[in-house]
Parts: structure tokens; sequence; C-alpha cells
């Protein structure tokens, strides 16, 4: 039951590393007779309702109210100085929703990083907070230093100062845990 919860969670982070990638992007020049700024965005956008959709179907929402384009830096990459709300819909048409206050998706890397009140919230309840955590999309490892804390549908409650695991959470290091756990006689 656990793995199911954890590996949901991936998903939700996988399908908010997608969805990055399909966002806003522009090929015109500026007022400065076509010379871009290394240090200024190629693009902004405001108010944004991405619908990510696969084989017809519906599979993510990201809204955010601010999105900065620097694909035209040398690491390129797509910021979110506002925040997001990603929501992630399965086959069944459950909802799992991720939101920060920051997030940052590298393009040559894979690498996305989410700042500030991280919260994952599964469509079965699994509910996971924490200060920072990154997903690496080409090893497919999910990681933080920072203390983060789960709660499982059952009550278990844990709290970590970090941890690194594969994508389907097969491979799990937590450092330092502390936690309450129900088990049955």
């Amino acid at each position: 039951m656990q793995n199911k919860n954890i590996y949901t969670i991936i998903n939700i982070v996988t399908a908010f590393a997608v969805t990055m990638f399909f966002s806003c992007q522009s090929t015109t020049k500026n007022d400065l007779g076509g010379l871009i700024l290394e240090d200024a965005p190629i693009a902004e956008g405001y108010e944004i309702n991405l619908k990510y959709t696969d084989s017809g179907r519906l599979t993510a929402i990201l809204k955010t109210s601010k999105i900065l384009d620097y694909s035209n830096t040398s690491f390129a990459y797509h910021e979110f100085p506002e925040g997001i709300v990603l929501d992630i819909i399965d086959k069944e048409g459950k909802v799992s929703v991720v939101t920060s206050d920051y997030a940052i998706s590298y393009q040559q890397t894979g690498l996305i990083d989410m700042r500030g009140n991280v919260d994952i919230k599964t469509s079965d309840s699994t509910h996971l907070q924490a200060k920072q955590l990154y997903w690496d999309q080409n090893i497919s490892w999910i990681f933080t230093d920072q203390p983060y804390k789960s709660y499982l549908p059952d009550g278990t409650i844990n709290e970590a100062d970090g941890f690194d695991a594969n994508q389907d959470f097969t491979i799990l290091n937590s450092r330092i845990n502390d936690g309450v756990m129900f088990i049955e006689e």
C-alpha cells in the first residue's frame, strides 16, 4: 500500500516535469534590434492554465500566475517565481495535487526544483510536505536534503531530515527518521 502511495507521488512529479517541457516559448525578436539579453527571459506568461493530454485524455492541469522562459540562456530553464498548482489526473479520473511557492525546470539536465511549502496530496489521501523537493528525470531519482513529513491514509506519520529514492521507491534512503506507525497484532 505504501509503495502504491509513493508511486503515485512519483507519477505526480513526472507529470509536472512533462508539463514543464510543453510550456510557452517565443521565437520573436525584442525591440533591441534582435539583441536578446542573456539575463532576461525570452518570454513571460501570466495567469497560465496549461492542460496536458495524452491520447486525447486530460492528464494534467498546470496553473501558475507567472512563468518566465529562459530558453535563450546557455543553461536553459523555465521559472515559476509565484509558484505552481499542478492537478494530476489518473486513468480513473482521480486527481492528485502538487503545490509549491516556487518552481524551476532545467531543460538540459532534466532537473526540477520545487521550493517553499511543497505540498503533495494524492487521490488516495497520502500527504507529503517538504521545504524543497528535486526530481532528476534523466536517472529517475527523487531527493531532498531538507526536512519532510509524510502522512499515509492508515495514520502513519513519518518525519525525516531528507531522503533520496528511485522513481518507484523500491530503493529508499531516508535520514534520521521519527514517526508513528500503527501495526496490527
